[in-house]
């Protein structure tokens, strides 16, 4: 009897011990709105338990998730065993259709006309809705390694939403996205790591951006597209101010792919090119900009028909030179400042002249024997279609001999004394 009764006190004593040791070890879950500021519960639980119901609810919306940070990046594990005090935060999914044109925009080796948004209109870059699917919308293109994008509400004239813009932060971990660069100040963009056809799919809530998910699929190899270029050069310089609205357009020298213009410096700065067609930065060796002092300049830039550099940039101070079968009888080549011997002088009246004698050796059998000749206005062996001038159109063609070649710019009139 009183070795029950012992084990009786005994296993009272166990119970005391657990209920009160139970009652030490718990901790708190606190649930906060998508806010990151409002608490919507409080659940006490024991310590190294699981937690299977947060217990709240939101009028017109549906739990979208529970996540470890205000931000709700990362998403609560309901397997994780919890032994402190832990804040969770809730999102919830907006029952509003939303409406917003959400359009990809980025620089894309296959695609260099989308050019950031500049495309307009800009259907074929509007992400199309899912069929049967709430707030989803998805596109199907090329993308290629060190392609970056992001996908905004963009409007007519270039005009990005403040707040509608996803970028890295937004998509769903993928082997072939990762971050790039912070452009326009709006989060780091999407950058692709391996070349293929892929499907991006949005799926967003009209009322919390950061709720809006991108996920990627590869679908398979990159499918043959037609690329097509807009081009349009402009310089962009410190001496502009890097002022968009200051630059300098360049002309295309006919259907050549070489663009021109001449502009002038103040002051000492640098500048590089831009193609605004495609995003394209041009500028000097080992992509660093081009120096210039101050002075008037002129600017030749050659390109490929794919959007690269065929040549380094031309810069240098222009002038009118006697070009033809004279001199080293290299035509346009012959406009460089080495050329003193046939560099036309500027006079008091706008005109520019050259004396100069003509020799036999500066003749041309195709000339009938005689010198034949052109004034150009170039730099740097480059000279534009519309800066060439002589008999109506055609070259001037004289005996050897001493002659004054006189220019007037107003008119375009060659003389020949």
């Amino acid at each position: 009897m009183k070795k029950t009764l012992l084990c009786l006190v005994m296993a009272l004593c166990m119970l005391l011990s657990c209920a009160a040791l139970a009652e030490g070890e718990t901790v708190t879950v606190e649930v906060r709105d998508s806010d990151g500021v409002t608490v919507l519960n409080e659940i006490e639980i024991a310590k190294g338990e699981k937690i299977t119901d947060l217990g709240v609810t939101k009028e017109g919306y549906v739990l979208q998730g529970v996540y470890v940070t205000p931000a709700l990046l990362r998403p609560f594990d309901f397997e994780t065993a919890i032994n402190e005090d832990t804040v969770l935060f809730v999102a919830w999914q907006s029952a509003v259709v939303d409406e917003r044109p959400w359009m990809l925009a980025g620089s894309f080796k296959d695609y260099p006309e989308n050019a950031w948004g500049k495309i307009w209109p800009q259907d074929e870059w509007l992400l199309k809705p899912v069929e049967d699917q709430f707030n989803t919308y998805e596109i199907t293109l090329n993308l290629h390694e060190g392609d970056e994008f992001k996908i905004a509400v963009i409007g007519e004239g270039y005009a990005w939403s403040a707040t509608d813009s996803l970028d890295s932060r937004n998509v769903v971990k993928s082997e072939y996205i990762t971050g790039g660069e912070d452009a326009f100040d709006t989060g780091a963009n999407i950058k692709v790591l391996q070349d293929g056809y892929y499907r991006l799919v949005l799926t967003t809530d009209a009322e919390t951006i950061s709720l809006c998910k991108i996920t990627v699929e590869r679908i398979s190899d990159p499918i043959e597209v037609e690329v097509a270029y807009t081009f349009d050069l402009q310089v962009h310089a410190s001496f502009l101010g890097w002022d968009a609205a200051q630059n300098v357009k360049l002309q295309q020298n006919g259907t050549d792919y070489i663009w021109y213009g001449e502009f002038d410096v103040a002051e000492a700065g640098e500048f590089g090119v831009k193609n605004y067609g495609s995003e394209a930065w041009f500028s000097g060796e080992d992509g660093r900009n081009i120096p210039v002092d101050a002075g008037h300049y002129m600017i030749f830039v050659k390109l490929t028909t794919d959007n690269k550099l065929a040549a380094p940039i031309v810069v240098g101070e222009p002038a009118y030179y006697v070009v033809g079968t004279c001199g080293n009888g290299g035509w346009a080549a012959d406009a460089t400042q080495t050329n003193e011997a046939y560099k036309m002088v500027a006079g008091e009246d706008g005109t520019y002249s050259l004396k100069v004698t003509f020799t036999d050796k500066e003749t041309a059998d195709w000339a009938d024997g005689k010198v034949a000749f052109k004034v150009a206005y170039g730099v740097g062996g480059m000279v534009a279609n519309e800066f060439w001038w002589g008999d109506n159109g055609n070259n001037v063609v004289v005996e050897p001999g001493e002659y004054t070649i006189t220019f007037d710019p107003a008119t375009g009139i060659v003389a020949v004394k």
